[in-house]
């Protein structure tokens, strides 16, 4: 419970700490998100054609005061047609199906020349040229009085003629588009030329009735690009909402064919388009910056870099160097609120590689909470071994304590529980016979914490008596050499005893080298035996380790079962004494008791 209320005070309070910015605001982040994702992208360079097809209506001058498709009755001042003094009307042009048409274009060689003038990626303004086609509906001439109208080629075989305006024309067009997504490109449109228009045509393909004016158009359109992996273009489909208008003052016909003298019509419609350009793609800048408005500050100094080292000529390159050094600034931010995460999912490994690549470049401030930090994982580590060392084994619980002490060396119950851990493994040592490990781990326990020398005495003690025992057995045995290391672990333990023992080893020394072994060492066996008689009266009458067979025998008795066994290359005599309730076994080795077992 304690454990889960720090992790979350951790994850509340940590925010407080990190002076970690963000490059925008909350209420920048959409507009940042959806105006700003090609901020480093390859302009629009060249669009070698597109085709615009659809179909368009029209009418006179008030036609785009009126919905785009008005479908009204054209009145005798808002005729579309110019006609002479003789006739008033052109009622044919009232129904809506009348003033309609197909229309076609095709722009080519469309260029981004300010690009490489002025080398920006703002919007692409491109200029190229275009042909339109325009086929208009055909209705039947008017039949109304006023003015004769001549219906009939004059070639009989062609038959008779109809109002069927078609137009050709070629023009210079511009485009400004604004790019705001991979995919995604807005555009105005403008175009102006001249147009050849024919408005009569017989049942058998005559055309009649020609004049040459002038064409504008507006529009505003979407497309969407399409990526793909082979080749330098990008295919582009989209659709377009078009106002044009199309002025002939004067046309050429045979006399009395009609009394149409030019037309003037305003015409609106929608267009798909279709087409192939080269650039507009994004780069690996614009991957940055997309990561750099998330926070994301690692991935996108990556990406960054990459877009400098392969764009050394982008027109945003001191932009992209400035948001690269914001960046890397942030990193160890983000990196400590990555480590912070982890230890609140409790993956402490992970924060501490965090936090450990955090501090490499942090700065002062933050290196200071990420010690804060440090600690605070080295403090759940510890109170794991101290709620938990009945579960850990030894080697586990050591490890843990050294983790945490290499994360915060200063901790100051670190140095005391691994003092417990040693003399845990002195008296591991101690009772499987490994009396000088046992000595080592008793003298780290009093280097790590001194405190801790009160219990680690008694422990001496106890294992002055098992060396006085070792000795003993090994001066009857003729093992001089063991004896005197004994007698020197002997001194090392107490070394008050050192001046009462030296000349002991000094003598037993001199006979090992002359090899004399002819029971001349009586004199060590003594003096053992006096001092473990000395020792052993300490010591209640109890089972001790290093104890010898007779004393275990006149404590214990005799025993149910003795064995032979042989482990870890090491030979014991297993004593046996079974109960109704525990049994217990003793294990000597060169006649000492070196292990209890219940």
């Amino acid at each position: 419970m304690k454990a889960l209320i720090l992790y979350l005070l951790i994850w509340i309070i940590s925010p407080a700490f990190c002076q970690e910015s963000t490059w925008h605001s909350p209420a920048s982040f959409a507009w940042n998100s959806i105006f700003h994702r090609m901020t480093f992208r390859e302009p629009i360079v060249f669009t070698p054609f597109e085709v615009k097809a659809g179909y368009l209506n029209y009418g006179g001058k008030n036609y785009w005061s009126g919905a785009p498709f008005n479908s009204s009755t054209v009145t005798v001042t808002d005729l579309p047609v110019l006609l002479d003094s003789t006739q008033y009307q052109f009622n044919i042009l009232n129904a809506l199906t009348n003033r309609q048409g197909m229309f076609i274009e095709l722009d080519f060689l469309r260029t981004n020349l300010p690009h490489f003038l002025i080398r920006q990626n703002y919007f692409d303004l491109q200029i190229g040229l275009g042909i339109q086609f325009t086929d208009f509906s055909n209705p039947s001439l008017p039949s109304d009085s006023g003015k004769e109208w001549k219906k009939t080629s004059s070639s009989s075989t062609r038959g008779n003629y109809y109002f069927h305006p078609r137009s050709i024309g070629l023009n210079i067009n511009t485009s400004l588009a604004w790019q705001i997504s991979r995919t995604r490109a807005t555009y105005l449109y403008h175009s102006f030329g001249l147009t050849s228009l024919s408005l009569y045509e017989t049942e058998g393909g005559d055309r009649n009735l020609r004049g040459t004016g002038l064409n504008e158009s507006f529009g505003i359109g979407t497309k969407y690009i399409f990526n793909q992996t082979q080749g330098n273009f990008l295919y582009t489909l989209g659709i377009e909402a078009k106002w044009s208008r199309l002025y002939i003052s004067s046309v050429i016909a045979d006399d009395d064919l009609s009394p149409i003298q030019g037309i003037d019509l305003r015409a609106s419609g929608i267009f798909f388009t279709s087409g192939i350009q080269f650039g507009g793609e994004h780069t690996d800048g614009d991957i940055a910056y997309s990561h750099m408005i998330k926070n994301d500050y690692i991935s996108a100094a990556e990406n960054f870099e990459y877009f400098l080292e392969r764009k050394r000529r982008h027109s945003k390159r001191e932009k992209a160097i400035k948001m690269l050094q914001y960046c890397q600034f942030q990193i160890p931010y983000q990196q400590v609120n990555y480590g912070i995460k982890a230890m609140y999912e409790s993956d402490y490994n992970k924060a501490i590689e965090w936090f450990d690549a955090a501090e490499s470049e942090a700065e002062e401030d933050l290196k200071i909470e990420i010690r804060s930090y440090r600690r605070k994982i080295a403090s759940i580590f510890l109170d794991s071994i101290q709620n938990n060392k009945n579960q850990m084994t030894i080697e586990e619980a050591e490890k843990l304590t050294r983790d945490a002490l290499e994360l915060f060396p200063e901790h100051k119950r670190g140095n005391q529980i691994l003092a417990g851990i040693y003399l845990d493994k002195g008296i591991l040592n101690t009772d499987i016979g490994y009396y000088s490990e046992a000595i080592q781990n008793y003298l780290h326990a009093i280097e790590l914490y001194p405190p801790i020398e009160t219990i680690i005495l008694e422990k001496f003690n106890q294992l002055i008596n098992a060396f006085m025992k070792d000795a003993y057995f090994a001066a009857k045995a003729g093992e001089l050499h063991l004896v005197i290391k004994s007698l020197k672990s002997i001194i090392e333990l107490n070394p008050n005893l050192e001046n009462e023992l030296d000349s002991y080893i000094i003598k037993l020394e001199t006979k090992l080298k002359n090899l004399t072994m002819n029971g001349d060492n009586k004199y060590a066996q003594n003096y053992i035996e006096k001092r473990q008689l000395e020792t052993m009266q300490d010591f209640p009458n109890i089972l001790q380790l290093g104890m010898t067979l007779k004393e275990v025998k006149k404590i214990q008795g005799i025993p149910k079962f003795i064995d032979e066994i042989d482990e870890a290359h090491r030979h014991f005599e297993m004593w046996t004494y079974p109960s109704d309730s525990i049994t217990s076994r003793l294990y000597f080795e060169n006649n000492m008791l070196v292990r209890i077992e219940d």
